[in-house]
């Protein structure tokens, strides 16, 4: 596929294009790859350059980008090479055409609304079966690698132009196995979406299974279910707030569905 416009720069094996996005440790840019093994057009993470002294953050990227290259799914972004160019350490990323589905919502928000319950129920459906892979991931060795994503939300998701849902953006999973380990004791993640639980200090699968039923209440009413004026009122919305079934915002939604969303949202995890 020829490229348009022109490299903004070469960084090792890649020829690099228009910045896709930055966040508080790296940048991506998408870029043309040189190496027959990857397709020819990836998304290049690279760790902002001000970081790269921090061997902390150092330790935090690569273990990201390890972790992401034991995820082989349809419905998760593939990881293609980890390395770095001079003191510039870098993940090669599937590039994904699309849009994360914070856009899709606000989209919907501003045309047809809600969007229709069957389209919802496909996207919360592979978002399941990412989660379900990753959860249940064992090593070479059959040892369980416990990830936990710890960040599901519409931002990490992208719904590309072929309808595939991919969940991306592993950089704060909690991991047991392989070398992974995370260290406990800070809340990693968007509060919105963050289980009681977690908030409270413990942490399992299933906080992720609580962030994907406020991803499905959002979903079905496009409105945000715990979004406060600021972080201590959304958490403690998360906290306290009465959850209404997302039937009272949109009666197309069926009973059955209600069910399976207010089990996902219950506060008590042995209740999801």
């Amino acid at each position: 596929m020829v490229s348009a416009g022109s490299p903004s720069e070469e960084f090792g094996p890649y020829m690099v294009y228009e910045q896709l996005g930055v966040g508080g440790m790296a940048q991506v840019h998408r870029a043309i790859s040189a190496n027959p093994e990857f397709p020819s057009q990836i998304a290049l993470k690279r760790m902002l350059s001000h970081l790269t002294s921090s061997e902390e953050m150092v330790r935090s990227f690569v273990r990201e980008a390890r972790l992401a290259s034991y995820l082989r799914h349809k419905n998760v972004a593939q990881t293609y090479d980890l390395g770095r160019v001079g003191d510039i350490y870098f993940i090669a990323m599937e590039l994904i055409a699309g849009r994360n589905l914070r856009e899709v919502l606000r989209h919907c928000g501003t045309t047809t609304g809600p969007m229709p319950v069957p389209v919802a129920l496909n996207i919360l459906n592979q978002i399941c079966d990412a989660l379900d892979y990753a959860h249940n991931l064992v090593d070479e060795t059959g040892r369980p690698l416990g990830i936990i994503h710890r960040d599901v939300s519409p931002s990490n998701i992208i719904v590309s132009t072929t309808g595939m849902v991919k969940l991306i953006d592993f950089g704060i999973a909690k991991a047991s196995g392989a070398g992974l380990q995370t260290m406990s004791g800070t809340l990693k993640g968007k509060f919105a979406y963050m289980a009681p639980e977690y908030i409270g200090g413990q942490l399992d699968a299933r906080a992720d299974l609580f962030a994907v039923g406020v991803i499905a209440h959002e979903l079905l009413t496009n409105r945000p279910l715990f979004s406060g004026r600021d972080d201590i009122d959304t958490l403690t919305r998360v906290r306290e707030m009465p959850i209404e079934p997302p039937s009272k915002k949109n009666p197309k939604v069926p009973q059955e569905i209600d069910d399976v969303v207010m089990t996902a949202l219950a506060r008590d995890p042995e209740r999801r």
